[in-house]
């Protein structure tokens, strides 16, 4: 079963502000290991870009850095672009950490920019 971001069956909402970041890591789906993009970064997920349209639920371990893997599972998927949860959130001084080091410059000013409505994922 694929989902669309646009389905009106999803109507999940976020949990926590996601934050902008820009980060090639490494994932593993299956027996496939690529490299994706991490944006839009939260304690409970993240969206990736750089692998084809994935399946709900599907399981994938990101490795972020200086962390261990973590799994995380497909919540959307459209073309190369999907939202991921993660099994077990960041905790806040790991999430805090990869922000003041990875985030885009104005949100590390704290001055995030003013968003469009919110597309509701993890």
């Amino acid at each position: 079963m694929w989902l669309d971001t646009d389905s009106d069956e999803f109507v999940a909402h976020r949990r926590a502000p996601r934050v902008g970041i820009e980060l090639p890591v490494r994932c593993k789906h299956g027996a496939t290991r690529s490299t994706v993009i991490l944006k839009d970064l939260n304690q409970y997920g993240a969206r990736i870009e750089g692998l084809e349209k994935l399946r709900l639920d599907e399981p994938l371990q990101i490795l972020l850095p200086g962390l261990q893997a973590k799994m995380a599972f497909v919540v959307w998927s459209r073309d190369k672009v999907s939202g991921i949860e993660f099994e077990h959130p960041l905790h806040d001084d790991v999430f805090q950490l990869i922000v003041s080091e990875f985030a885009i410059k104005h949100y590390r000013e704290g001055n995030p920019p003013k968003q469009a409505p919110v597309r509701h994922a993890a």
